[in-house]
């Protein structure tokens, strides 16, 4: 009886362990199905990246050229040594071997440490940029797990922090790439703008490697060349944009344009202060960058195109031939000047504050007048000024399609008052629009543009790519006779007498004319005219006027423009100094 239950019991086991075993035994034949036919094709292709690594070759950087080909940014062959931290047993100690091998700084240790920490580990963490053969050769021979060498580019910016805003400068794109580690992509300026361009295509090199993902050899087979990245010649004058900027750091914080009349190319551009791409990977990069972002006078900043200022008395010039071409006054009437003028129930005063007497069209550019202006612009009113503001170019974007973030600035008109403040126009807005104050807000390019209009009586575009093509400008239809009118004070500017007479140059016999500027950026109550104006020493740094200053050479047959900007710099000498500086600079060297 006990056996026949034992059988039983035996019986029942066995059918369980049978029945078991063939739905193992089926489950591990449709899954040798499913990997084998059903998904062999993806399992080949795992099975590949097992056995190769692909390793993107980046190319040079397309170069950033001057007009005369030098260039301004290149790419420079360099070693990299960096760690893998994936690919080390012992990655604190593999740190520490390579900080005394290479006597990297402590600071420099730290980050590495902290990058190690805080990316992937398959990631790349730059230990050293520029390595020399000796250093190489000496680290090499250790073998070190976990550390690799790698040849490629730096990107090199010849002129430093003269005209970084819009050259701009290459980084690591915001997701990085495993294969390329040190891939850069263009991050402002023409970097960015042109960077499908000058970045050229990556090839690559296919290694082999074993099961243990060591490389043992490469597969030539699949093999791909870089193809070198284009160069991109730009139409700046190497000379006068480093006087340029050379002259502006003399100041705070500035900006300036030099342009040639003919073709409308831009032989400088600067905006102060400026900062060094080339810092931005120093050991002290994060620093450096840290108080860039925190200085209030914007390095970040291309003042020439994204900054917008009150003209003040350089738009005169624009008020004059609105007045002259409506046919509203003639070149020789006067208007007499005490030094203030009572108009309603406002006095509105000169900056000459004795008054400069009678004074015609060219002695109010001359002295720069204000209470001529007032009343001219009250004469033939806003919608007047306005019109030829925009056939100067006020309110235009330039450089939309290659600087990012630039300005139309404002010209304002009833309209404009009514939609944007809520409150109607009056005449006392128009008074003050004629010295260029109230609600007109401009860029330094647009007045740089300005001028190049009158000058040459057609309507210059400006440029910053060079080109073969000569460019073709539309006819401004100005009164021939209206300009030389306004050209002939502005001439008398750099004249003994001429509010700019302290920056006269003579190039071979070539001169400079143009138009000084004061704009204010605070109002003086009536109660500080009668205590005393507050001279600047008295004021702080931001409260002081910026200075302006627009300039043309040869002043018989114009070929250059030049503005300048100097912010809080209190009065318009010293733009107009510095305007003078690059005048001469492309006087004697040409463009």
């Amino acid at each position: 009886m006990i056996d026949k239950e034992i059988t039983n019991v035996f019986d029942r086991r066995s059918a369980l362990f049978l029945t078991g075993g063939a739905i193992l035994t089926s489950v591990l034949v449709l899954r040798m199905l499913q990997m084998q036919i059903f998904n062999h094709k993806s399992y080949l292709k795992k099975s590949e990246n097992n056995s190769f690594r692909i390793q993107i070759n980046m190319p040079p950087r397309g170069k950033i050229l001057s007009r005369d080909g030098s260039p301004i940014s290149r790419d420079t062959p360099i070693y990299r040594i960096y760690i893998v931290p994936e690919e080390s047993d012992d990655v604190d100690a593999l740190v520490d071997t390579v900080a005394h091998e290479l006597n990297l700084k402590e600071k420099r240790v730290k980050k590495i440490r902290e990058k190690i920490a805080k990316q992937p580990g398959f990631q790349p963490v730059l230990v050293s940029q520029n390595t020399d053969w000796s250093e190489l050769a000496k680290i090499q021979a250790k073998n070190l797990p976990g550390l690799r060498v790698a040849s490629g580019y730096s990107r090199i910016y010849e002129m430093g922090p003269a005209g970084s805003q819009f050259f701009g400068y290459v980084g690591e794109p915001v997701k990085p790439i495993a294969a390329a580690p040190f891939y850069t992509t263009g991050i402002t300026g023409l970097e960015k703008r042109y960077n499908n361009d000058l970045a050229g295509i990556p090839g690559q090199t296919v290694m082999i490697t074993n099961a243990v993902g060591r490389v043992t050899g490469e597969d030539k087979s699949q093999f791909i060349e870089p193809i070198p990245g284009l160069d991109l010649q730009t139409t700046i004058h190497g000379g006068a944009q480093r006087v340029m900027f050379d002259a502006l750091t003399t100041h705070r914080a500035g900006c300036g344009v030099a342009m040639d009349v003919e073709n409308g190319d831009i032989l400088a551009m600067v905006s102060t202060p400026g900062f060094d791409p080339n810092q931005f990977t120093s050991d002290d990069g994060d620093e450096y960058i840290a108080s860039l972002i925190s200085d209030v006078a914007k390095p970040f900043m291309n003042k020439t195109v994204e900054g917008l200022y009150p003209p003040g008395s350089t738009f005169k010039i624009v008020v004059a031939l609105a007045a002259l071409e409506s046919g509203a006054i003639s070149p020789k009437q006067t208007v007499f000047c005490p030094g203030h003028w009572d108009y309603g129930d406002r006095r509105y005063h000169c900056w000459e504050h004795h008054g400069h007497g009678y004074v015609d069209l060219a002695g109010a550019l001359k002295h720069s007048c204000d209470i001529y202006f007032y009343q001219l612009a009250l004469k033939i009113g806003i919608d007047a000024i306005k019109r030829m503001a925009i056939k100067l170019g006020f309110t235009e974007k330039f450089m939309g399609d290659i600087l990012a973030r630039e300005m139309p600035g404002i010209i304002p008109d009833k309209k404009w008052k009514e939609k944007n403040t809520g409150t109607q126009w009056v005449n006392g807005d128009t008074v003050i629009s004629g010295i260029g104050q109230g609600f007109i807000l401009v860029n330094c390019l647009q007045l740089a543009t300005m001028l190049a209009r009158v000058v040459s009586n057609k309507a210059v575009k400006p440029r910053l790519i060079l080109s073969d093509k000569m460019p073709r400008f539309s006819n401004l239809n100005l009164k021939e006779q209206n300009i030389k009118y306004v050209l002939t004070g502005l001439e008398e500017v750099t004249k003994p007498g001429g509010t700019a007479a302290g920056s006269a140059i003579n190039v071979d016999g070539a001169r400079m004319g143009g138009k000084t500027g004061t704009s204010q950026v605070r109002s003086i109550s009536k109660s500080e005219r009668q205590r005393g104006v507050l001279t600047n020493d008295q004021l702080k740094w931001n409260m002081r006027n910026h200075g302006l200053f627009v300039g043309y050479a040869p002043t018989n047959n114009p070929k250059y423009v030049v503005c300048i900007i100097t912010e809080h710099s209190g009065g318009s000498g010293p733009a107009a100094r510095t305007a003078a500086a690059v005048m001469k600079e492309l006087l004697k060297s040409g463009a």
